[in-house]
């Protein structure tokens, strides 16, 4: 990618905070002199871990800004406006990833940089984790990228809000008539929405936990709830699920150190135990059971989600409509979507039990439009995709107040 970063000077980054003051501004095209650097992709269709994602092929090359203050006060929450333009010869990624004051990487977001001959102008709304103190923003692509005019700034819970109503505006609208966030087995988080205070939630689980996160639930839900003081924590960790999470020294590595008032478990890896290619739904039950009695153990309530979309999960023209019985089918699911060890567990355990399959494949197959409209890569939804899977997150929390 050297060939695609030298162009003119850029001058550093203005470090400021408070909402709507700039942490980054590079005006102009990215180049040499400004800072960033170029950073060589893996051989390509190597397989490789990223942290919150997984094992997957390699993106490609990467032209990544220098590290810079967020300008936050430690243990909040915040979001972050990123405007840019770019162009790139193929499909690429944006990604800004957030570290913590010993320089940890704590979370990254990312989504789709679109193919263009052209520059094409982006606004997006970049979610952090509360520990997060530095972040860095990078531009990642196979065939290389141009990036310009490159600016983050702080914004509002409900400037987020709004910007994720102008993005849901243009997709498959959800049928959300039928969410049932079962209330009574949370009277706790579900006291606290109605009436107001305090309420830590950890969202526990895989790179699709991470992406119903970073599309923007978390302001959706502090929108709906103006007098709840929220602090949302995600704990993720790439193609990983209570399989690692139920294990006495994960969990305190993942829960119990974040001290939650509520668990929201999910993904599409709690069957997906990479070293063990005999791991059962009988096992993944078991192991779910267990975390979501830890979380119990530790004062927290728990909802578990089934599957939000991910893979193709459609079989022949992409038009068809959902199937909703084909997933409660373990024999006839695929198996990243297959959800009745879930519902068993959370019957076990007493958790809600939160459908978080049925709306958002369902406005996708309605669509008439093929997965990859909604998708980044194989696996990961866009900024399109992860509307409707934040949205069905939000609208459970919206459901359990009333």
């Amino acid at each position: 990618m050297d060939e695609k970063v030298a162009r003119t000077a850029a001058p550093a980054p203005a470090a400021r905070g408070g909402n709507g003051e700039v942490v980054a501004d590079y005006p102009g095209e990215i180049g040499a002199g400004s800072g960033w650097r170029a950073v060589a992709g893996e051989k390509e269709g190597k397989i490789i871990y990223v942290p919150f994602e997984g094992f997957f092929a390699s993106k490609g090359g990467r032209i990544e800004s220098p590290r810079f203050a967020l300008g936050k006060k430690p243990g909040e929450n915040a979001w972050f406006r990123l405007t840019f333009s770019a162009k790139s010869e193929t499909d690429g990624f944006w990604w800004v990833d957030f570290f913590d004051g010993d320089g940890a990487n704590v979370n990254d977001v990312n989504s789709r940089l679109y193919a263009s001959e052209d520059w094409r102008d982006y606004e997006v709304m970049v979610p952090d984790m509360p520990s997060a103190e530095t972040a860095t923003i990078a531009f990642i692509s196979k065939k290389g990228a141009y990036a310009r005019d490159v600016r983050m700034s702080r914004a509002t819970p409900l400037e987020v809000a709004e910007w994720c109503d102008r993005e849901y505006a243009r997709l498959p609208q959800l049928d959300l008539s039928a969410i049932d966030a079962q209330g009574d087995r949370l009277p706790r988080t579900r006291k606290a929405l109605r009436e107001g205070g305090a309420l830590r939630v950890v969202f526990l689980g895989d790179s699709i936990v991470n992406d119903t996160l970073c599309g923007n639930a978390a302001a959706l839900i502090a929108r709906a709830f103006p007098n709840v003081a929220f602090t949302f924590i995600p704990s993720i960790r790439g193609c990983t699920g209570c399989w690692h999470y139920h294990e006495e020294g994960p969990f305190g590595q993942y829960v119990a150190r974040h001290r939650p008032d509520l668990v929201v478990i999910g993904g599409i890896s709690n069957t997906y135990k990479i070293e063990d290619a005999d791991y059962s739904f009988a096992q993944a039950e078991d192991d779910m059971a267990e975390t979501i009695l830890r979380c119990r153990a530790v004062g927290a309530e728990v909802a578990v989600c089934t599957p939000a979309p991910s893979y193709e999960f459609r079989e022949g023209a992409w038009a068809c409509p959902f199937d909703r019985s084909r997933y409660l089918a373990e024999a006839r699911a695929p198996s990243w979507l297959q959800s009745g060890y879930i519902r068993r567990a959370a019957a076990r355990t007493g958790a809600a039990l939160w459908d978080m399959t049925t709306a958002p494949c369902e406005a996708i197959s309605r669509s008439g439009k093929p997965l990859n409209w909604f998708k980044r890569d194989i696996a990961h939804n866009d900024d399109r995709g992860k509307q409707l899977i934040a949205r069905t997150l939000a609208e459970h929390f919206i459901r359990l107040a009333r």
